[in-house]
């Protein structure tokens, strides 16, 4: 069986994931104790902290997929990155600094920040769709707009836009009120 983690701050020392090599080790084999056998390594980009750009993931993650084969740990990884919606987004896009879910470009991890929904989020959104991009909206339960307003992201999925729940969140680990929002989230199908 295949299972991919498609949003994972595994490669070290470039976010606020894996500070270093060891801990990234120690990460992949808790990852292949779990049953994941592919994942895509997503470090923050244009989130006003960090910056990671496309050919730096790059080629952190071919050193971390030699890193993984030298250590016999059965885990293939791929370079992606957590995308914050942010108006340097397309200047990103068309300077081709941007990676994605999946080689044809098609599917976009894209975070909101943790605080609302900006208002030119669905104009963002509508852009990327036209463009043939699918934003993935990452961690939404989290998101204190949609928290407060979850009909917020029924109108993304409306849109066209898929989402991404934590699983941290859905277990109960950043409280009961966003356990109960992931939970009703994955019940709607959203």
């Amino acid at each position: 069986m295949v299972l991919v983690d498609i949003h994972c701050h595994i490669l070290p020392g470039i976010d606020d994931g894996s500070k270093d090599w060891d801990t990234s080790i120690k990460l992949a084999k808790a990852a292949v104790k779990d049953g994941v056998t592919h994942a895509i390594c997503t470090p923050h980009t244009l989130n006003g902290r960090y910056t990671n750009h496309k050919d730096d993931i790059i080629w952190l993650t071919d050193l971390y997929q030699q890193k993984l084969d030298e250590a016999k740990i059965p885990l293939t990884v791929f370079p992606g990155q957590e995308v914050r919606l942010s108006g340097d987004l397309i200047d990103a896009l068309d300077n081709d600094d941007i990676l994605f879910c999946d080689e044809d470009g098609t599917y976009m991890l894209l975070e909101f920040p943790s605080e609302d929904v900006p208002t030119y989020a669905k104009d963002m959104t509508f852009k990327l769709l036209g463009r043939g991009i699918t934003p993935i909206i990452v961690h939404p339960e989290r998101n204190s707009g949609i928290l407060a307003h979850p009909e917020k992201l029924q109108e993304f999925i409306e849109q066209g836009c898929l989402t991404q729940i934590t699983a941290s969140s859905y277990v109960g680990v950043f409280g009961k009120e966003i356990e109960k929002l992931a939970d009703r989230f994955v019940e709607a199908g959203q």
